[in-house]
């Protein structure tokens, strides 16, 4: 299925580690080069102020006939900062976050792993996920927040955050007061409203300038591109709104995904209800199909002790309704599906070569 709106972009990680292999060269005989070059690649903050000081750049040290870095500057929109930053990623740069999911899972399935093996554990690598995702819920839910900076932004962000991201606000809130805002005149319309933030601890010569911009109904705007990226409100913004007296965090800067009520309001994936004909189908394929109609209903069972002691008594009456009804058809099932796992372990299309059969080919 094509996906029109996916942004395909490479990970900072590899192509830095590349760095001091393809450049040793300029890093050897070039000392200031290598913070320059830093500079330019990760500090960037349009991909226009990217694009002139790369010509600076390859001017002053003659690189035009560059092969490598003419490559990187050929997949500039995939791998720079400057242009991947206009884009939803939930921040993420490398893929890290890929390959902790991936080792998470090798816990539970492995090269060897059967196929009936393979479905279970990763039914229960689901329910670990599930489980941990209820716990950091409670917390959120239940657990009082520790405030550092008593402010009405934070208060209103202590309501709306899940607990991670109102630490990720924290953060952002205590680096907001090392900055100052300067908002610039008006340029003859009305339409927008451009404000200058800058971080005073620094050399005014050192200070790097963030734009700011607030449009109408309250859409506002910085250059650092982190809300676009991460879905995070930034410091500069924060202390734009500081300055405003603004008690609310506006919603158009708000996104659902790190909010306390997210998951409630995206609700549980769809999936299309299997369609089980009187031929049947394989057991694997049930059990997943039964997982997830009753996926809805734990969420709900869960989430008082009534309804959970409600639901168990429901299950436990319905298990012994189950047995007592239709324990042949169960056996009959069972019986069957082993035989059929025992047929497939000795077809000799799969059996493995013996000591006496390796080394030639089998007669099919």
């Amino acid at each position: 299925m094509p996906m029109p709106q996916t942004k395909h972009t490479y990970c900072t990680w590899h192509i830095s580690s590349k760095f001091s292999e393809k450049l040793s060269y300029l890093y050897t005989n070039y000392p200031e080069f290598k913070t320059e070059f830093n500079a330019y690649v990760y500090k960037s903050l349009t991909p226009t102020e990217f694009e002139g000081r790369w010509e600076q750049l390859v001017e002053k040290y003659d690189l035009e006939d560059h092969a490598w870095l003419n490559d990187m500057y050929a997949i500039r929109t995939q791998g720079i900062g400057a242009y991947t930053k206009q884009h939803f990623s939930a921040g993420m740069t490398t893929t890290s976050r890929s390959e902790s999911i991936n080792s998470f899972f090798d816990e539970y399935v492995q090269s060897s792993t059967g196929l009936k093996e393979f479905i279970e554990n990763s039914q229960k690598a689901l329910e670990t996920q599930y489980l941990k995702e209820v716990k950091a819920d409670y917390g959120t839910e239940q657990l009082e927040r520790r405030l550092v900076l008593h402010s009405s932004l934070k208060m209103h962000a202590s309501e709306i955050y899940t607990k991670e991201m109102f630490k990720r606000f924290q953060k952002e809130l205590m680096k907001s007061t090392c900055y100052i805002v300067n908002s610039v005149k008006n340029n003859g319309t009305y339409i927008s409203k451009l404000y200058l933030v800058e971080k005073a601890t620094l050399l005014e010569n050192c200070r790097r300038k963030y734009r700011v911009t607030v449009f109408m109904y309250e859409k506002i705007e910085c250059s650092c591109k982190n809300f676009e990226h991460f879905g995070m409100i930034c410091k500069h913004i924060i202390r734009y709104l500081d300055k405003k007296q603004k008690i609310k965090i506006p919603e158009s800067l708000i996104m659902g995904r790190w909010t306390i009520n997210g998951n409630k309001i995206v609700g549980s994936l769809s999936y299309a209800l299997l369609a089980i004909g009187n031929d049947g189908a394989s057991q694997p394929l049930r059990y997943g199909a039964l997982c997830k109609s009753f996926q809805d209903l734990a969420d709900s069972g869960s989430c008082s002790v009534s309804l959970y002691k409600y639901l168990m008594g429901v299950i436990d009456r319905e298990k012994r309704y189950l047995k007592d009804t239709f324990a042949d058809e169960e056996r009959s099932e069972r019986t069957h599906e082993a035989k059929t796992q025992e047929d497939y372990q000795h077809d000799p299309i799969f059996d493995p070569p013996t000591s006496k059969t390796k080394g030639r080919k089998k007669k099919i």
